[in-house]
């Protein structure tokens, strides 16, 4: 099992950013709070791409960066890949 460094900018987001690609099972560290978290990805995610790191519901805000980049079109699992298969773009004015 390896441990992954993620990017996680603000206590708002519920996904951080890869800074390398994972397998499933591999651990996913990031700081969130002042304090180390990790999670285990639940499948394979490439290198920049967006991983959960809380549950969100269907229709729920994607945070990235402390703003919002996308709602949920399915619901996402803490550990699973977010990107366009279960996301769309924020309304305008979103």
């Amino acid at each position: 099992m390896r441990i992954i460094r993620a990017v996680h900018v603000s206590d708002l987001d519920n996904c951080v950013t890869l800074t390398d690609s994972v397998v499933g099972g591999d651990m996913v560290g990031f700081t969130e709070g002042g304090g180390e978290k990790a999670f285990a990805s639940l499948g394979d995610i490439p290198k920049w791409h967006k991983m959960a790191i809380k549950d969100i519901k269907k229709g729920g805000g994607i945070y990235k960066y402390g703003a919002v980049v996308g709602i949920a079109s399915d619901n996402i699992k803490a550990g699973e890949c977010v990107h366009v298969h279960n996301m769309r773009s924020p309304e305008i004015g979103g």
